[in-house]
């Protein structure tokens, strides 16, 4: 596996990993009070509570996108 090919391939991991963060938050958006409502029938959680629970959600999804795709990308970058 040449370092080309690793870079692609962490260069798509970002970008379809972004694409379903985007889905998720345009869900969040769209369908809110749907979401809410499955949360407080199958979780018993307020919906505060769920709204803090998908936004911390985001935060991690996001930050593990940074450190797992886009961090060993751009070191293949660096190094070639």
């Amino acid at each position: 596996m040449t370092i080309e090919t690793l870079r692609h391939f962490f260069a798509w991991c970002a970008v379809i990993n972004y694409a379903m963060l985007m889905l998720w938050f345009v869900l969040y958006v769209a369908a809110h009070s749907w979401m809410t409502g499955l949360g407080q029938r199958f979780f018993n959680m307020s919906s505060e509570k769920y709204d803090s629970m998908t936004c911390k959600g985001m935060l991690f999804f996001k930050l593990g996108i940074f450190l797992f795709n886009i961090a060993p990308y751009l070191a293949l970058r660096i190094m070639a």
